[in-house]
């Protein structure tokens, strides 16, 4: 398996543990050397740590029976390319799996970031995260897969208030805003807050806000 965008390890170190043969790679050589320190004993032989760009995967074609990317796809400057690669690595049959993460529209987090998404439209029409346009499923059909589902790994309810989740937005948590240059991200936190205050008029109490955890699987001929 092939995991784009190892990072701390959190996600391949247990499919190493499951038996699997992983190859996992990061652009940061700083976050490579942290990965390999706190590595558990016994993964010499099933995993291995390379760095690399996701725009261009130093590995041999038809090499992998499984790639996975959780919260990084966003991040690739130029998406198709990244998809074009993964394809090309892919054996036919083989499973390109995506984590993804659901939260209720409805929940505090939730219309938080459908608003500060509307603002961002609204203050700059043109703007658009590196990885927008077309849908996932239609790009990777292009690519060859034939079989596309999702699977619900796990579902859990925090808490988080109004406020607090203002000030995890303005301190730019989320990697979607990273993207915004600062002086129209000001603007949208100045305008997000007026919405809150609008919105709720308690900002300090906690609300529940449902959160899933969600395998996008496809395969197909690559």
């Amino acid at each position: 398996m092939l995991e784009i965008g190892v990072g701390t390890g959190r996600i391949a170190y247990p499919v190493a543990l499951a038996g699997c043969q992983v190859t996992g790679f990061d652009v940061s050589a700083e976050m490579l050397a942290q990965t390999r320190a706190s590595q558990p004993s016994g993964l010499s032989e099933r995993l291995r740590l390379v760095r690399a760009d996701m725009q261009a995967m130093p590995f041999a074609a038809r090499q992998f029976d499984a790639a996975l990317a959780v919260h990084v796809l966003h991040l690739s400057k130029d998406l198709p390319t990244v998809l074009a690669e993964i394809a090309r690595l892919l054996r036919p049959g083989a499973a390109f799996i995506q984590g993804d993460d659901w939260i209720d529209p409805e929940s505090v987090v939730g219309k938080l970031r459908n608003q500060l998404r509307s603002l961002a439209v609204q203050h700059s029409p043109n703007l658009m995260p590196p990885s927008a346009g077309r849908p996932m499923a239609e790009r990777l059909a292009e690519l060859g897969a034939t079989e596309q589902h999702e699977i619900q790994v796990a579902e859990w309810t925090l808490h988080v208030s109004p406020a607090e989740r203002l000030q995890q937005v303005e301190q730019r948590l989320d990697a979607e805003s990273w993207f915004l240059p600062p002086d129209l991200f000001e603007k949208l936190v100045g305008a997000l807050r007026a919405f809150a205050q609008a919105t709720w008029s308690d900002l300090e109490t906690p609300q529940p806000v449902t959160r899933r955890f969600i395998l996008k699987v496809s395969r197909g001929s690559w």
